[in-house]
């Protein structure tokens, strides 16, 4: 049993050393009973001072309050993130959303074949920041996801919308887990590759793009985006530079992406054309913020 009891020499107001309370333990055990009666005639007893050990569990207790209140307080400030950050990923989406449909009626418009081309173009790149926009609102951190379902979902689209019956698409993408600032240069950088096959590769509607991720043993990731087609000539052209990529604004784009990523890339134009790309493994933390690249 634990009480306390006021000081004989003071009150409840005064203070350390003087009057106040004292913590008493009080532990006791009858150590004699009537014979006939059963009832006890003798009892021994210890009044231990713990007066300190009381304090000390209610300074505990009470700092422990103090902690649990602001936890609570940061628990609803990063719900009330969660949430804002999802109406800023909702609200993206569907901004681009728009773009995209707008971009998709004036292409429809359009009866110059290669403005309509270009137009497309555009709309596969804005539908692939949207897409990035919808996987990191549906991810459980708002900060990192897979990039392989949407590296998948991303090349069948742009060869729904772009592509012959008859181009058909092999894909196998290890699962990486990337952030925003890692997925949306390399959806855009996929989305180059895949429209430039479907540009130049199959003038007859007819072939297949490959699209293969895996690590490297010796780290880094390795990207390859490669066609069996015959619309870009088996050596470089002279408009090619040394990487042997076009100095078109589709090569621009692609030489600016895989710079954005810290990565290399060389061309091949050996049975149709294969782009491999050396990218850096992106480092997440355990709560899903990137920390730092991984070098390739």
């Amino acid at each position: 049993m634990q009480y306390r009891v006021r000081r004989a020499d003071g009150d409840p107001d005064a203070a350390e050393g003087g009057g106040g309370w004292i913590w008493l333990s009080h532990r006791s055990a009858i150590v004699a009973r009537d014979p006939v009666t059963w009832a006890p005639t003798r009892a021994t007893g210890v009044l231990i001072d713990v007066t300190e050990r009381a304090e000390a569990e209610a300074a505990l207790r009470e700092a422990k309050a103090d902690l649990e209140l602001v936890v609570a307080e940061r628990t609803a400030a990063l719900k009330q993130r969660d949430l804002l950050l999802r109406e800023v990923y909702h609200r993206v989406k569907n901004n681009l959303q728009i773009i995209d449909g707008l971009v998709m009626m004036q292409a429809l418009q359009l009866k110059d074949p290669d403005g309509r081309q270009a137009l497309m173009g555009l709309r596969s790149r804005v539908y692939a920041l949207g897409l990035v926009h919808q996987q990191l609102m549906a991810s459980p951190d708002l900060e990192s996801f897979d990039i392989a379902p949407f590296l998948d979902e991303l090349a069948r689209n742009i060869l729904l919308s772009g592509a012959d019956d008859g181009v058909g698409l092999d894909i196998a993408i290890c699962p990486l887990t990337v952030n925003l600032d890692f997925a949306i240069p390399l959806g855009l950088l996929v989305t180059e590759l895949i429209t430039n096959s479907l540009k130049h590769a199959f003038p007859e509607g007819r072939g297949t793009i490959t699209i293969a991720m895996r690590r490297r043993e010796e780290g880094g990731v390795l990207l390859v985006v490669a066609d069996d087609g015959d619309g870009i000539p088996t050596s470089p052209p002279a408009g090619e530079d040394g990487g042997g990529y076009r100095r078109g604004l589709g090569g621009t784009i692609v030489k600016g992406l895989v710079a954005q990523l810290d990565g290399t890339i060389e061309m091949r134009f050996d049975k149709g054309t294969r782009a491999e790309i050396i990218l850096p493994t992106p480092v997440v933390d355990v709560a899903g913020s990137p920390v730092e690249m991984a070098a390739p």
